[in-house]
């Protein structure tokens, strides 16, 4: 059994995929607050949350086939990147395979500096290639919103990044102190007749927009007209339901597509000595 890791800004993802020769099956997913905790208490956590579902923590001549026996992290937090990854060690008895530059992943990384690829947006390549067929947009809506773009040949070519739906309402707020604490809120209206309508509408509609607008010119930069190709749209995070349902574009939407990307890779560079 893997354990799978997605530390982002807000939280934490957690995935428990069932390993096979060829290929991997997600079993079950949750989220867990990525406050400063220790390592023991992430591990307590864990516990409580895996032993709910009916999996085993490591242990010393088990065999059963629902023990967790290893584990990958993908971070984009290097402060909880080390506390995570003791977490993981001791909940599958080894050092967790951890995504970072020099890993094997399948695909070309096109930008100036591949360093700076966050791990997140290089699960989420990897596992839309195999999802879906390139030339392809990646939207993650969370804290940021990111928009990586991926060639006909499977080539990272770059990424967008803006402040999230929730980074820019907060911000909003608290810049203008007579708006007050406002929620963002599913329901679309274009013209606002209060205060949070108006707001949510300028949040809401301007990242619609945006969207639009950007696969609008990726699609003319990448695609030569007249060709035939398609641009395959997918889309992931907690926040791109709030927005996909209304662009003109539309995106297949996977709840778990980063974890889904760490398994991959996981079973790229290491998986055969587990199964």
């Amino acid at each position: 059994m893997l354990i799978a890791f997605d530390i982002g800004n807000s939280s934490v993802s957690v995935g428990v995929f069932r390993l096979s020769r060829d290929s991997h099956e997600l079993l079950t997913s949750f989220k867990i607050s990525n406050k400063p905790y220790s390592a023991d208490e992430y591990v307590m956590f864990l516990r409580v949350f895996l032993r709910e579902n009916g999996f085993k923590t490591y242990e010393k001549n088990c065999t059963d086939e629902n023990m967790i026996n290893c584990a990958v992290v993908s971070s984009v937090v290097p402060e909880l990147t080390d506390i995570i990854c003791a977490a993981a060690a001791k909940l599958c008895g080894r050092n967790p395979f951890i995504i970072s530059e020099g890993k094997k992943t399948g695909f070309g990384i096109k930008i100036k500096n591949p360093e700076q690829l966050g791990s997140d947006i290089v699960c989420n390549v990897a596992a839309a290639l195999h999802l879906s067929s390139a030339p392809l947009v990646i939207l993650d809506m969370g804290t940021a919103t990111t928009i990586t773009v991926v060639d006909k040949n499977g080539n990272v070519l770059g990424t967008i990044i803006t402040p999230g739906l929730a980074v820019s309402m907060k911000a909003l707020s608290d810049s203008a102190a007579l708006l007050g604490n406002i929620r963002l809120e599913r329901e679309n209206v274009l013209i606002g007749r209060d205060s949070e309508e108006s707001i949510n509408s300028g949040v809401i509609n301007g990242n619609i927009f945006m969207i639009d607008g950007f696969i609008r010119n990726i699609r003319e930069q990448i695609i030569p007209r007249d060709s035939g190709e398609k641009l395959s749209l997918l889309a992931t995070g907690g926040l791109s339901e709030s927005i996909i349902p209304y662009t003109k574009n539309k995106f297949t939407y996977y709840k778990n597509l980063t974890l889904e990307g760490a398994a991959y890779l996981f079973e790229k560079n290491v998986a055969l000595n587990f199964v």
